[in-house]
C-alpha cells in the first residue's frame, strides 16, 4: 500500500459512468469530495475536446488537468502536449477507410487528433490488427470495452500518466490508477497502486493491485475512492 498519494488517475467509460456512457452522479459526487484532499486527473479514450469539457464541467480538482485519447493528448490548464505522429495517423484513416472500415470508425472522429476509434466488437480485433500488420502500420490496437482503439505503438494511458507526472513534478508511484478495461492496463503499471472494478474483465483484473467490491461501473467508483481516502487519512 502506498505511504502517500500525489494524484488519483481515474477512468471515464465504465468507471466513472453506468454500463450505458451516462455519468454516474453518485460517482461524481464521491470524486469531488475527494478532489479537495488530492488532484485528480481523467483519464480517457475520449477526444480531446470531450475530454477537456467534461474536466472543466465536473471539476474533479479545482485545476483542469487530463489525459485523452489514451495517452495521446495530455492537457494542464489552457495547455496541450500531442503524442504520436498525427500523419501517420491520418495515413491509418485512409487506409481503414478504403478498407471498409469507416462504417465503424467513431462518430466523433472528427474531434481526434491520433487515437482512432471503432465501434466494432473486440472479438473482431484480431482481423483489424492483421490488415493493419500486413498494410506495415506500427500502430497497436486495445479495447475500452466501448470501442476498438488504433493508437502508435509508443502511446497508451501508461505513457501519458509518464508525461502529466512528469509535468507535474511528482512520482507516478505516488499515483492511484483507477479503471475497469483493457487500455488502462498500462495506466496500472505506471502507478503506484492499481485499482479495478467488479465489472473488468478477468484478464484486467489480474493486472490491477485491488478489485473492488460493489454493483461494478459508478456504483463502485465511491468504494474505490475510500481506498484513496484512508492512505491518506489514515
Amino acid at each position: 500500500m502506498l505511504e502517500a498519494v500525489s494524484l488519483v488517475a481515474i477512468d471515464v467509460d465504465g468507471t466513472l459512468t453506468y454500463k450505458e456512457p451516462y455519468i454516474h452522479l453518485g460517482a461524481i459526487k464521491s470524486l469531488r469530495s475527494l478532489g479537495k484532499e488530492v488532484p485528480i486527473t481523467l483519464v480517457t479514450g475520449n477526444p480531446y475536446p470531450i475530454a477537456y469539457a467534461l474536466t472543466v464541467y465536473l471539476r474533479p480538482y479545482d485545476k483542469v488537468i487530463g489525459i485523452a485519447e489514451n495517452g495521446a493528448v495530455i492537457y494542464i490548464g489552457n495547455r496541450e502536449i500531442l503524442e504520436g505522429n498525427i500523419e501517420v495517423m491520418e495515413n491509418v484513416r485512409k487506409f481503414l477507410m478504403k478498407r471498409g472500415y469507416y462504417k465503424y470508425i467513431s462518430e466523433d472522429s472528427k474531434f481526434r487528433f491520433v487515437d482512432i476509434a471503432l465501434r466494432m466488437k473486440p472479438e473482431d480485433q484480431e482481423r483489424l490488427k492483421k490488415d493493419l500488420s500486413e498494410a506495415g502500420f506500427d500502430v497497436e490496437t486495445t479495447s475500452s470495452g466501448y470501442a476498438i482503439h488504433v493508437l502508435p505503438r509508443e502511446i497508451s494511458k501508461g505513457t501519458g500518466l509518464l508525461t502529466l507526472c512528469k509535468e507535474m513534478n511528482i512520482s507516478c508511484k505516488e499515483v492511484v490508477a483507477i479503471g475497469d478495461s483493457y487500455n488502462d492496463i498500462s495506466m496500472f503499471s505506471a502507478a503506484g497502486l492499481s485499482i479495478t472494478l467488479p465489472n473488468a474483465p478477468e484478464d484486467v483484473k489480474k493486472k490491477a493491485d485491488i478489485v473492488i467490491g460493489g454493483p461494478g461501473y459508478g456504483y463502485s467508483l465511491p468504494l474505490a475512492l475510500k481506498v484513496v481516502k484512508r492512505i491518506i487519512s489514515p
